[in-house]
C-alpha cells in the first residue's frame, strides 16, 4: 500500500547571526588620504607632540609674527627719517625673529614614523568641522583635534584587528513537503527565510545594544513568515527563547 504524503510548512529552527561586515563604511570616523585636506588633519609620519605641527608651534609663531610686525613698522619709519640709524639694529632683529619662525615648525621627531607604502595624512570627518575648515556648532580649535585624535586611534585601533564592523541578522529554515514526519522523513524542502539584516555595527558594542538589534530583526522576520502564511502559534513556539540559536560567521 503506498503511505500517502501529509505536505505542509514548519518552521525548522530560527538563529540570530552575527556575520562580519567585510565593507563597512567608516567615513564618519575620517579618512586616509596622501594629501592634506584639513588643519585639523593628522600628519601621521610625525609624533603627536612633534614642534612641526601646527598645533604645537602656532601659538608661538603667531607670537613672533606679532613682535616682527611691530619690529618691520618701526624700520619704516627708520627708512622715512634720514637721521635715524637705527635700522641697522631693526634689520638684525628681523632676521633674528625670522631665524626663530623657522626654529620653532622646524621638525623634532624625526619625521619618518610612516612607510612610503602608507597615506601619511587621516582627515577629519565633517562631524567636527565645516566645508570651510572651521571649527563646527561652537567647538574650539582645540576640542576638534581632540576628537579628530579620537577617531584616528579608533580607526587604527580597527586596523589592527582590535576590533571590526557586523551585520546581526536572523534567520529561520523552514521545510516544506512531509513535515509531519520530519525529521525521519527527508522528503522535505528547505528554505532560508531572513530579516533584511543591520549592518556596520561596530563589535566592542555592549551586549545590551545587540540584545537591542537581535529583537528587531526578530519581529522582522516574525512578520515575514506570518506573510507566508505561519500560523501564530506555529511562530510563537518557534521563537521562544530556548529555540532560538546564536552563530558567529
Amino acid at each position: 500500500m503506498r503511505i500517502k504524503k501529509r505536505n505542509g510548512k514548519r518552521i525548522l529552527s530560527v538563529t540570530i547571526k552575527r556575520i562580519l561586515d567585510e565593507c563597512p563604511d567608516t567615513s564618519h570616523l575620517g579618512e586616509y588620504s596622501d594629501r592634506q585636506k584639513s588643519r585639523f588633519s593628522i600628519d601621521r609620519a610625525h609624533r603627536e607632540d612633534c614642534a612641526s605641527l601646527e598645533a604645537n608651534h602656532c601659538e608661538v609663531l603667531g607670537k613672533l609674527e606679532r613682535i616682527l610686525g611691530h619690529v618691520m613698522a618701526w624700520r619704516t619709519e627708520c627708512a622715512n627719517d634720514a637721521n635715524n640709524t637705527d635700522w641697522e639694529s631693526l634689520d638684525d632683529a628681523s632676521d633674528i625673529l625670522a631665524g626663530l619662525q623657522e626654529d620653532v615648525q622646524a621638525c623634532d621627531c624625526g619625521g619618518d614614523r610612516i612607510s612610503s607604502r602608507e597615506y601619511r595624512y587621516f582627515n577629519p570627518s565633517f562631524n567636527y568641522i565645516t566645508k570651510s575648515d572651521e571649527p563646527a556648532d561652537g567647538l574650539t580649535p582645540d576640542e576638534v583635534r581632540k576628537y579628530v585624535r579620537e577617531d584616528y586611534d579608533r580607526m587604527e585601533s580597527l586596523n589592527a584587528g582590535h576590533w571590526c564592523y557586523i551585520g546581526i541578522r536572523a534567520d529561520a529554515e523552514i521545510g516544506i513537503g512531509d513535515v509531519a514526519n520530519y525529521p525521519a522523513q527527508f522528503d522535505v524542502t528547505h528554505h532560508t527565510i531572513t530579516s533584511g539584516g543591520l549592518w556596520g555595527i561596530e563589535s566592542d558594542s555592549n551586549r545590551s545594544y545587540f540584545d537591542e538589534i537581535a529583537q528587531e530583526q526578530l519581529a522582522e522576520l516574525k512578520t515575514q513568515l506570518q506573510a507566508l502564511g505561519f500560523s501564530a502559534r506555529a511562530i510563537s513556539q518557534a521563537f521562544k527563547p530556548e529555540n532560538i540559536k546564536e552563530e558567529n560567521e
